[in-house]
């Protein structure tokens, strides 16, 4: 497993598509974000357009460990970062219950109902720590040739707001334990690859 960490537009993600493209032909992308919105379509089709035709998507965050990996000789997930903050709202619950009650339009602002303070963050770390724990077993017992994609967000300022730092903090541990697993962790910044592990 080869983990890849950047701040935002650092070229992360085109570095982990690059070193997919190095492993062979039959590529997976696992695309773990959600679409909200036009602006967030327009995005994801880039990317489909800037890894071409070789290219087969998965789109879900979900039990990857359960997907059908035979015959791919790379495999790239983006991002690490989708998946915390997908499994943080789903452990909190208002995600989850809103598409249920089909309310798209579901306030997650610190402006919401939701009270925010209120959310036991170490539970909820508890909660997606599992989740990692469960895929990245499954990656090392089945040898799969992943290269993960994820942010770096702890160099900047204190987050203002409760789930703010509560999600800083359960992504910077998620982080950690990926790198302490993987093989190769790479940083990239303003586009160029430091290799920071190598075994």
């Amino acid at each position: 497993m080869i983990l890849v960490t950047g701040g935002c537009r650092s070229g992360k993600s085109e570095y982990g598509e690059k070193l997919v493209e190095a492993m062979g032909e039959r590529r997976l992308y696992v695309a773990t974000g959600k679409v909200f919105d036009d602006e967030m379509a327009q995005r994801v089709e880039k990317h489909k357009e800037r890894r071409g035709e070789l290219w087969i998507t998965h789109e879900g965050y979900l039990d990857l460990e359960d997907l059908d990996y035979a015959g791919f000789d790379g495999i790239l997930l983006d991002s690490v970062t989708s998946i915390v903050t997908n499994l943080l709202f789903d452990f909190i619950g208002g995600l989850t219950a809103a598409e249920a009650a089909g309310d798209s339009d579901m306030d997650f602002s610190e402006d919401s109902d939701i009270d925010f303070a209120a959310i036991d963050f170490d539970e909820a770390e508890s909660f997606i720590m599992e989740k990692f724990q469960k895929f990245t077993a499954a990656v090392e017992e089945k040898r799969l040739p992943y290269v993960m994609v994820t942010d770096e967000i702890g160099l900047g300022v204190v987050p203002e707001t409760p789930l703010g730092r509560g999600f800083r903090d359960i992504l910077g541990r998620v982080n950690q334990y990926l790198a302490a697993q993987a093989e190769r962790v790479y940083f990239v910044i303003s586009g160029i690859p430091v290799q920071i592990k190598a075994e």
